[in-house]
């Protein structure tokens, strides 16, 4: 029971910091992202192609890699449609995921790419008789350490703050003096970072790299959004969080039936938004300090 309250929470943590990136663009540009799955797969693709190297630096070359493809994202698609109509913006965001998952079959093969990352990881330890994994420990304590720094960098920083104003009406802010261009950038890269910690993470418990690697996490992470309450930074982290931790649980209740957990938290999904239509934190969201 101790190892599946771990799993919850780590899992939890991993859906959060996705959520977040996702959420960081959309308070800026109202865009929901699809491609932010790419920018993961790029980061896996990173750490098994550098498995070699020390893990440091394969992690490192994986943020960097998963930033600069964000990066050009904003430059070379996203800014020359910036203020078109929301449905644009999403079906162009759907384009270019679709489009680079074909430039990765073509650069890697559309069959998995496989290697061994973070092998110490993958061993168990025991504390009062309890089997417990590595992987899912250090995942917790990654996943705590980035949310606090990132909670630091929105809420004491002079970015964090233009962050939530623009979340909050971006336009206003813009009004009052936030630069678009380099805002818009800075929650680009900031997405791709912590799009890299989440592959990272999964290539830990799932080697096996396909051009689709993302995709899952993303979708989820969305729905996190959506729980957590689409403006709020806050939200968004603990959204992805709810819906990673109930998958996790439910993995685990389920047992042979587990084919159903999916079902079961998209129910439990419907019935929160059934109560919250805005999200969890909604009512919160435009009372945040800005």
């Amino acid at each position: 029971m101790i190892q599946a309250i771990l799993d919850a929470v780590s899992l939890g943590g991993v859906y959060a910091l996705a959520a977040l990136g996702l959420g960081l663009v959309f308070g800026v540009m109202r865009l929901v992202n699809f491609a932010h799955a790419e920018l993961i797969t790029v980061a896996s693709y990173t750490l098994v192609m550098t498995h070699q190297f020390p893990l440091v630096v394969s992690m490192v070359l994986s943020v960097v890699v998963a930033s600069l493809m964000a990066l050009l994202m904003e430059l070379l698609a996203y800014r020359r449609l910036r203020g078109s109509n929301p449905a644009t913006m999403l079906i162009v965001s759907f384009g270019v995921s679709v489009l680079l998952q074909k430039i990765y079959e073509l650069v890697f093969g559309a069959l998995p790419r496989s290697a061994s990352v973070a092998t110490g990881l993958t061993g168990t330890f025991t504390v009062g008789g309890v089997s417990i994994t590595t992987a899912s420990v250090v995942t917790i304590v990654l996943a705590v350490v980035i949310l606090l720094a990132m909670g630091y960098l929105i809420e004491r920083t002079k970015l964090g703050l233009q962050l939530r104003a623009a979340a909050s009406d971006f336009q206003t802010a813009r009004l009052l003096g936030v630069r678009s261009n380099r805002l818009i950038a800075s929650a680009f890269v900031i997405s791709g970072a912590l799009a890299a910690v989440v592959a990272f993470v999964n290539v830990v418990g799932n080697p096996q790299v396909d051009p689709r690697f993302g995709l899952d996490i993303t979708i989820l992470a969305l729905v996190g959004i959506v729980v957590g309450g689409m403006n709020s930074l806050r939200g968004s982290a603990l959204g992805g969080f709810i819906v990673g931790a109930v998958l996790s649980l439910l993995n685990v209740i389920l047992g042979n039936g587990r084919v159903y957990a999916y079902s079961w938290m998209f129910v439990i999904v419907i019935v929160i938004l059934l109560v919250r239509p805005g999200g969890i934190l909604s009512k919160f969201a435009t009372k945040e300090r800005v």
